[in-house]
């Protein structure tokens, strides 16, 4: 039997996160994908193309089915944010992470922790350690011995050399280029198309080739 399965969002990420499901559920039958969940005063039955808006997170907790939930926010805070609240019902929801057919992953060589969302395309090596609600956008790349935090947002493109740490609610931009052996500290944004040569401490915003502190 299918489990339910709730998007967290309404956006165009949102949307892409059911199509991604679509995509698994194509080979894997896993979900019956319900509908996304929106902000207060969402526009409430609206079709996003899959399924409708549901309600909003007060709607959602009313609620007594039990259901899948997927994440479909593009800023670590607010992923943050958001599903925390639902962390505390486990009973009520589960966190899987979703792994696209064409996404290229070992699990003897990847260790991947709860609601992670890895897109098509995606290449990750060897002996990767990736921890909660991370998300590798398109054709983005993970090399070997690298670790990554949770609700970290790695856009579309971007390569992540070997033996790189990244800490928590990390924004990388599209395209961005993380050489080898870089530790990253939480909370940081990465400039789309960004090479990234030296360590960046947590709370700053980096640019340009080679990176530099945004000030």
């Amino acid at each position: 039997m299918r489990k339910n399965l709730v998007i967290l969002g309404t956006s165009g990420l949102a949307r892409e996160m059911a199509m991604l499901a679509e995509h698994i559920n194509a080979i894997h039958h896993f979900w019956h994908i319900m509908g996304f969940i929106g902000e207060p005063g969402c526009a409430v039955g609206t079709n996003l193309g899959v399924a409708p808006i549901l309600g909003d997170d007060s709607w959602l907790m009313d609620q007594d089915f039990i259901a899948d939930l997927v994440i479909g926010i593009g800023y670590p805070k607010i992923k943050e944010k958001v599903i925390e609240p639902y962390l505390k019902v486990r009973e009520r929801f589960g966190f899987p992470s979703l792994i696209h057919p064409k996404a290229t992953l070992d699990f003897r060589r990847v260790e991947l922790g709860m609601g992670n969302a890895i897109t098509a395309g995606c290449v990750f090596t060897c002996d990767i350690r990736v921890q909660d609600f991370n998300l590798f956008n398109l054709n983005s790349t993970v090399g070997h011995d690298v670790e990554i935090g949770s609700m970290n947002v790695i856009n579309p493109g971007s390569n992540i050399s070997g033996s790189v740490r990244i800490g928590d609610r990390v924004l990388i931009g599209t395209g961005a280029q993380i050489l080898q052996k870089i530790l990253i500290d939480s909370d940081v944004t990465i400039g789309a198309g960004a090479v990234v040569t030296k360590d960046v401490e947590s709370n700053q915003t980096v640019f340009g080739v080679p990176a530099r502190r945004l000030i």
